[in-house]
């Protein structure tokens, strides 16, 4: 029996929890065993999947601040690995800080690409922490890439990115895509229909308000379109505001006067998200940097007209599914929701090659090729 070491101490929120998550919830059956390690704040997340072959590890020192989560990977946990006997270390957080027993197989993914775009990063102001973190986090995440055995590309830019700087990296490399939360598929069944849901007839965004996620763009966007060409629908902005960014978008959407055409909802609960794709009469993804966009392939699967980043790995996913637009430049937009916003035929065919598209990715098939890769 294979027994596979999970690193979860890093999966605090967002997409490292929802990734692994899926990962377990559609893992298959054969001869092996999972040891998960977890933190103290998200071990509940994962006390559903326990089991004969799966087993929960919590240590005190690990579930501490950064130091000590480091000294405890350092110091302890290769000889946690050793004594356990295990077959694999994976580390999908992308970090692989370890020397792990010369009998274990070390493998990383890698699914943070804003430490690789030094543009994305200029954004932030010269002394603040996420310049420094992301800077760092480039020479640590390449330093992992090159100590693991086997490192899990979750796209193909991806995967071209890190070969810049390890020209062999594709040797000890394979890509596995994320899959689609089925939640988000449309179909005449399952879409919310309710009559009395707050908004209608207009465009939404759902991302979290950051630097390389163009909000400030879509909301100069918007001014040409109302106050030159008297467009009236509305431009809803879903999600965090974590950075001194989100009030820079909150400052600009008062100062064009657009509180009634650009309207900041907030973050919104994920299961709550599928009504607001499904009411939406277009959706747009304007993120200049990703990975994997998960929230891409969420609207694509909503089987709406979606108005996309031209910025990579966003073609990659969409295909011919989409229509693209640089973000950087928000006279592009302009034009295709001019031209597109009442083109009834047109949002129909690329809404249906949308759908198509997303259901091209799927959790059962991402699980089956993960562990695979992990085992082999």
């Amino acid at each position: 029996m294979k027994k596979i070491f999970i690193n979860a101490l890093s999966a605090h929120q967002g997409g490292g929890q929802t990734y692994l998550l899926n990962l377990f919830h559609n893992r298959p059956s054969g001869d092996y065993k999972i040891f998960l390690l977890v933190h103290k704040k998200n071990r509940h997340l994962f006390e559903t999947f326990t089991a004969e072959n799966f087993e929960l590890i919590e240590n005190e020192l690990g579930s501490g601040n950064i130091v000590q989560r480091v000294l405890f990977e350092k110091l302890f946990l290769p000889k946690l690995l050793k004594q356990l006997n295990i077959d694999i270390y994976y580390a999908p957080g992308g970090i692989m800080n370890i020397a792990v027993p010369s009998s274990c197989k070390s493998v990383v993914a890698f699914r943070n690409m804003l430490p690789f775009q030094k543009e994305s990063i200029a954004k932030y102001p010269f002394l603040s922490y996420m310049r420094f973190r992301n800077t760092l986090l480039r020479y640590v995440f390449l330093h992992s890439f090159q100590k693991a055995d086997n490192v899990i590309f979750i796209s193909k830019y991806a995967q071209q990115v890190i070969q810049q700087f390890i020209p062999d990296i594709s040797k000890k490399s394979t890509v596995i895509y994320h899959g689609l939360n089925e939640n988000f598929i449309y179909s005449a069944d399952t879409v919310d229909t309710d009559s009395s849901f707050a908004y209608h007839d207009y465009y939404l965004y759902v991302s979290t308000l950051d630097v390389y996620k163009s909000q400030l763009e879509l909301i100069e966007s918007w001014k040409i379109l109302s106050k030159e060409h008297g467009f009236t629908k509305p431009l809803l902005l879903v999600g965090p505001k974590d950075s001194y960014y989100g009030e820079l978008v909150i400052e600009k959407i008062k100062e064009y006067d657009l509180d009634h055409l650009v309207i900041y909802i907030g973050n919104v609960a994920y299961d709550e998200l599928p009504r607001y794709y499904h009411h939406a009469d277009a959706i747009i993804y304007a993120s200049v940097c990703e990975n994997c966009p998960n929230i891409l392939l969420e609207s694509m699967a909503s089987q709406k007209m979606i108005y996309c980043s031209d910025h990579q790995p966003m073609p990659e996913f969409g295909q011919d599914g989409v229509v693209y637009f640089d973000p950087q430049k928000p006279s592009e937009l302009v034009k295709l929701v001019l031209r597109y916003d009442t083109d009834t035929e047109s949002n129909t065919m690329y809404s249906g090659k949308a759908m198509i598209q997303a259901q091209k990715f799927d959790w059962t098939k991402t699980a089956e090729e993960t562990f695979a890769y992990l085992r082999g």
